[in-house]
């Protein structure tokens, strides 16, 4: 009798003990169910937003399947914040939404269509931003897309979040590129309800209605030193542009035409000067196959009779693709221009014309950070020092000038004034 009364108490003991067990579990899978609903709403609310994004962006022009791409990868960085998991490895929950959120500010960078790794201004730029990052409490974010349409859809998307409301990140835009000049100047008002929301427009002569810093860095200057010393070691040049109607492209090439075209160096053969494109619109021409850029020397050859321009200085203004036609020149022992220093790397170059765009990206970044504040409209030109010839300290540049007796350096501080003045016509 004991045995029976004590084996039926344990049996109740184990249901309650199982019913216990069994409602916790029930309580864990409730409360699992609308973690993972919640979950599922936020998951949902982005897809709205970014279909909505993209069905704005269509009608400005962006292709969908561009934007498709952009906002799979927001998405996705959206859901690996959004969740994480236990010590246990096996819940999936949202975080305590009293975490605070990092709120160091923020420098995007948005590029020309696969700038990066130009080896020239975009790097520069890049290493710029870098190096303040290094020294500051600054996250940095560098967007190199495939496409302009991409180029597009990457400042539709930093806009909206610029333009948020509800936003408390301090942030600065650089846009680096002249390819999305027409869009930046009809949506840079959008920035204009958020004090922490700041835009950076590199090169334009032509400052931005309402908010947004222009920088400009003239070349003209530089290439009009250049143009004028090259008949010194090379009558015959072989000027390369990416194409004739970006801003600075132009005023480059036409510095050095003006330049070419004087009498500060005597010599004892005819100047001859060809001008080759390698695009003919905005923002094309800032890369080259091999194979064409050898067929433009062949073609530029056989018109001066110079074949592959063996006896030519070759100039090319045309960002990234200025570096196929240095590897070129390097295996052809050809003279060559370029648009940053590359005296140590390159024995055939005589010199180089440099653009320390890293130099502007840092002083303003830095200027932004302690609440100076970015200038309006900068213009950095030959006499800032932002733009520079670097000769190769060559001996024989110091022989005397055929034409005053004087040493060349001299000659080239002569060069340099006059090339500051003709800069500063040029600009107005």
């Amino acid at each position: 009798m004991v045995e029976t009364t004590t084996l039926i108490v344990l049996m109740a003991v184990a249901l309650v003990v199982m019913a216990i067990v069994v409602g916790a579990l029930v309580v864990r899978l409730i409360h699992k169910n609308e973690e993972l609903k919640e979950k599922n709403d936020v998951i949902v609310r982005e897809v709205r937003r970014n279909q909505a994004l993209i069905d704005r962006a269509v009608q400005q022009g962006v292709s969908r399947a561009a934007m498709l791409s952009f906002s799979l990868l927001l998405l996705v960085g959206s859901v690996s914040v959004l969740t994480s998991c236990t010590k246990d490895d096996d819940t999936i929950y949202v975080p305590d939404p009293t975490d605070a959120p990092r709120t160091s500010p923020l420098v995007t960078v948005v590029y020309s269509p696969d700038a990066l790794g130009d080896k020239s201004y975009n790097d520069l730029i890049y290493s710029g931003v870098e190096a303040v990052s290094t020294q500051k409490e600054l996250r940095t974010l560098h967007l190199s897309p495939a496409t302009k349409e991409e180029g597009l859809a990457y400042l539709e998307d930093i806009f909206r979040q610029m333009e948020a409301p509800d936003d408390t990140v301090r942030r600065l835009l650089i846009v680096a590129s002249s390819d999305y000049d027409e869009w930046l100047r009809q949506n840079n008002k959008r920035l204009e309800g958020n004090p922490r929301a700041d835009l950076l427009y590199f090169e334009t002569s032509t400052p931005l209605d309402g908010k947004g810093s222009t920088l400009f860095m003239p070349y003209y200057g530089a290439m009009y030193e250049a143009g004028a010393i090259t008949p010194f070691f090379q009558p015959k040049a072989l000027l390369i542009g990416a194409n004739p109607e970006d801003e600075y492209v132009s005023e480059a090439m036409q510095g050095f035409k003006d330049g070419f075209a004087t009498d500060w160096v005597a010599t004892s053969e005819e100047k001859s000067l060809t001008t080759m494109y390698i695009g003919q619109h905005a923002g094309q021409g800032y890369s080259i196959a091999d194979t064409l850029a050898l067929k433009m020397m062949r073609d530029y050859g056989e018109q001066s009779e110079d074949w592959l321009g063996k006896s030519s200085a070759i100039i090319p203004v045309c960002g990234g693709a200025s570096a196929v036609f240095l590897r070129l020149s390097t295996v052809l022992n050809q003279f060559i221009v370029m648009g940053i220093d590359v005296m140590n790397t390159a024995a055939n170059c005589q010199y180089s014309v440099v653009k320390r765009i890293d130099m502007a990206v840092e002083t303003s970044i830095r200027q932004w950070l302690v609440g100076e504040g970015i200038p309006k409209h900068q213009s950095l030109g030959l006499a800032s020092g932002y733009t520079d010839l670097i000769v190769n300290a060559h001996p024989y540049w110091f022989v005397p000038s055929s034409t005053s007796g004087e040493p060349s350096a001299e000659l080239l501080r002569q060069i340099r004034e006059e090339a500051i003045r003709k800069e500063a016509e040029y600009e107005k």
